[in-house]
């Protein structure tokens, strides 16, 4: 079985990513941002809802 078959057995919707690929690498970077700004937003709400000051502290152990 090819990793392809076992991701739409697993129920990957495998035509999103064959959409994105058609993008221009412009298109997937600009998408990329945009993702990233909105997850850095909603942490920082988050944060702000629990009262947190301080970032979360991403260095690996």
């Amino acid at each position: 079985m090819t990793a392809c078959e076992e991701a739409e057995r697993a129920g990957i919707d495998l035509s999103l990513i064959e959409v994105s690929l058609g993008y221009s690498y412009d298109k997937r970077a600009l998408q990329h941002q945009a993702a990233l700004e909105l997850a850095l937003e909603l942490e920082r709400v988050g944060r702000q809802l629990r009262g947190a000051t301080e970032p979360i502290d991403r260095t690996p152990e």
